[in-house]
């Protein structure tokens, strides 16, 4: 689904992501962890073509986005990029809209869609994150994670192959964490093929098929959850997971904690 070689990534003269290479599969769910500042969001945004790489491969689904550090035409670029769906950190819906609306609009302008066809398909993803009854509401009535959860329908009404989340719980409350975190969980089971960085650890060992550990713009280390969870090789990815968790740990009330996740 995707195959990324040799990615760079610079602004001006600080070196953002440097020599990035992995692969995702079809059904995977791929974590990436680490500090903040390491490149993880800069890597993301890059998939879906909102920063410019400087070098490099970006293959999606056998189709180059970026090849040798030359990128294709514009409407060639638009036709890879839809196949993916991107969850921000910060929601992003817009506040004059209402949840159907919000939901609507991306169908609605891009693929022309039918009226019917987008209401019956924004009630089915709206059921399926839990918020039906909330169709009409506007943003301002929802609570941070009905946000986003509204933000996940709204990814998933364009019918992406692939869905990149970048850092989907940091802006909420841990009490609202596990409820993103549980849509989150029933698309992978699902088998969508998915593409998240994260700070939340037990998702990232529990959910994840593969997790990538960034550090100061390099992949430092890859593998499975057990690999990185249980039997991490670098000093650097020990520190940091000691670190992480000994804060997850301190910050989670006991009353919202889920188990699979803490």
């Amino acid at each position: 689904m995707i195959k990324v070689n040799q990615l760079n990534k610079s602004f001006g003269n600080n070196h953002v992501l440097k020599d990035i290479s992995f692969t995702v599969n079809k059904g995977d769910v791929m974590a990436i962890i680490g500090s903040s500042g390491s490149g993880k969001s800069t890597l993301l945004r890059c998939l879906i073509d909102l920063e410019k790489a400087d070098s490099g491969d970006i293959i999606m689904e056998g189709k180059p986005l970026l090849k040798d550090g030359v990128y294709p035409s514009a409407p060639e670029i638009r036709t890879i990029i839809m196949k993916m769906g991107m969850v921000f950190q910060h929601f992003n819906l817009f506040p004059h809209l209402t949840v159907r609306q919000n939901l609507e609009l991306a169908p609605k302008v891009v693929k022309k869609e039918e009226v019917v066809a987008m209401n019956t398909r924004a009630e089915a993803y709206l059921n399926k994150v839990g918020l039906l009854d909330r169709i009409d509401a506007m943003p301002s009535t929802l609570s941070g994670g009905e946000k986003q959860r509204v933000a996940i329908a709204r990814a998933l009404m364009m019918n992406p192959d692939i869905l990149l989340f970048d850092e989907p719980t940091s802006a909420l409350d841990p009490e609202l964490t596990g409820e993103v975190l549980s849509v989150m969980q029933s698309l992978a089971n699902e088998h969508m093929t998915m593409v998240v960085v994260t700070h939340e650890m037990g998702f990232a060992r529990e959910v994840a098929n593969k997790v990538v550990f960034m550090d100061s713009g390099t992949i430092l280390e890859e593998g499975t959850p057990e690999d990185i969870f249980i039997h991490p090789k670098e000093k650097r990815t020990q520190a940091f997971l000691s670190s992480i968790l000994r804060d997850q740990k301190k910050k989670a009330p006991k009353k919202y904690r889920l188990k699979k996740y803490c």
